[in-house]
């Protein structure tokens, strides 16, 4: 799969404006990572959608014995959640 065929436009603006603000850039989402079988229990009990926002790099080596992320990028993380909050109407 090449990376045109992963991209998937975002349906939630907040979630953007908040990765914009923290990081510079605009994101760019694609159909990447793992599973979370609870998500879709939470969908259809709470009867809204979820927003998956992920902030890891592969060199972060997600899982494994030596699993880091950068402290200023797990606090751009945190500024992007807090502005999707702030942002998300």
């Amino acid at each position: 799969m090449e990376a045109k065929d992963m991209y998937v436009p975002s349906p939630y603006p907040p979630t953007e404006k908040g990765f914009e603000k923290a990081f510079g850039k605009k994101p760019l989402a694609v159909r990447r990572g793992g599973s979370i079988p609870i998500i879709s229990t939470f969908e259809q009990v709470l009867g809204i959608k979820t927003v998956l926002m992920g902030f890891g790099l592969e060199s972060n080596a997600i899982h494994s014995p030596n699993e880091n992320i950068p402290l200023d990028i797990f606090r751009k993380g945190i500024e992007a959640v807090v502005e999707f909050y702030l942002n998300y109407k």
